[in-house]
């Protein structure tokens, strides 16, 4: 009995990341002020705009996504493949989401990002149906 028990607890341990996470637990949300000025004219530069505000930043190995405002268009969301210093994004997604597009945003992330982690395929599209305020 107390052994079931025990099997039915480590069960229940186990699943309850998959019940109380979101499919960002595993990336980076960071990035600090002083890094939000280092790759803010760099990322100027790269979009042909005279200046951008670094709003969030989700990151995953050497992947990342910078979400911008260029106070001239809808603010986009960039992807690197590594460091933006050094490399231009890859490709850009700006515009809304529906709740139920979660899927459709993943296929189109993996698509266009090739190479991209699944994880932040899935972080990025859950973010901008579900948590766009997060």
């Amino acid at each position: 009995m107390v052994s079931r028990i025990l099997q039915v607890i480590c069960l229940l341990g186990a699943a309850a990341p998959a019940w109380g996470g979101s499919p960002c637990d595993a990336v980076s949300r960071d990035l600090p002020s002083e890094r939000k000025a280092v790759l803010a004219p760099e990322i100027a530069k790269q979009l042909n705009v005279t200046s951008v505000d670094v709003l969030q930043s989700f990151t995953l190995g050497s992947w990342q996504i910078i979400y911008v405002n260029t106070h001239e268009s809808d603010e986009p969301f960039l992807f690197y493949s590594g460091d933006p210093l050094k490399t231009r994004y890859v490709t850009m997604w700006s515009g809304a989401a529906g709740m139920d597009e979660e899927q459709e945003i993943r296929a189109w992330t993996l698509k266009n990002a090739p190479g991209i982690p699944r994880r932040l395929a899935s972080c990025f599209a859950w973010h901008v149906t579900k948590a766009r305020d997060q």
